[in-house]
Parts: structure tokens; C-alpha cells; sequence
């Protein structure tokens, strides 16, 4: 399994509250709807160090694999919903793909 991790900063003028609502709202709607997605998740930032390079959210999505995940992003009508959407609430973004590798298993429910 692979996942995409995203650190994302909220479009400018936009509250924190206007940026989860949305986040976890309308774009996790389209997000939801991508072929082969097997989890989505959403982090709220509450601090970052150092605090002047802050993120506001830290999103996780899973695939099977890295060719189901590019086929997913690449996928119309998602692809083009996407580029439209994070025009919304999206200010800045970086994403990387990685593998898990569990040390010490969270509680259930995280």
C-alpha cells in the first residue's frame, strides 16, 4: 500500500475554520469519488516548528499502489475537479508518496 501525504497552506484571506469546512468538505467529496482510493484523512496543524514555515493541514490519502494512485489524480472528470477546486481554499501545497512502516501501533480509532 502506498500513501500520499500532503502539507498544505489555506488560500489567503481564508479563515482556519473556512479552510477545514471547505477541506473536509467539498474537496473531500471529489476526493472520495478518485478510483482505487482505500483512505483519506485529514490533520488539523495545531502547532508547527518552526512556526514561521507553518502548514495548516497535513491530508492523507491511500492506494494500492503508485500506478493505481497516478491513475486516480489522472482520471477525468477528478483530474480537471480537482484543478478547479483547490483554487478554492488551496494557498500553497507539497505532496510525496510514502510506504508505512508501524514501530508501535496507534489506539484504535487514530
Amino acid at each position: 500500500m502506498i500513501k500520499r501525504v500532503s502539507l498544505i497552506r489555506r488560500k489567503e484571506g481564508m479563515t482556519k475554520e473556512e479552510f477545514f469546512a471547505y477541506w473536509t468538505g467539498p474537496h473531500a467529496d471529489i476526493v472520495r469519488q478518485l478510483p482505487g482510493v482505500r483512505g483519506l484523512r485529514f490533520g488539523i496543524v495545531q502547532s508547527w516548528t518552526p512556526g514561521d514555515v507553518a502548514w495548516d493541514g497535513v491530508g492523507e490519502v491511500w492506494f494500492d499502489s503508485m500506478e493505481d494512485a497516478a491513475k486516480a489524480f489522472a482520471t477525468e472528470p477528478y483530474a480537471s475537479q480537482l484543478v478547479e477546486d483547490r483554487k478554492q481554499f488551496l494557498g500553497e501545497g507539497q505532496s510525496c508518496y510514502v510506504t508505512e512502516h508501524t514501530v508501535v501501533t496507534p489506539p484504535e480509532g487514530y
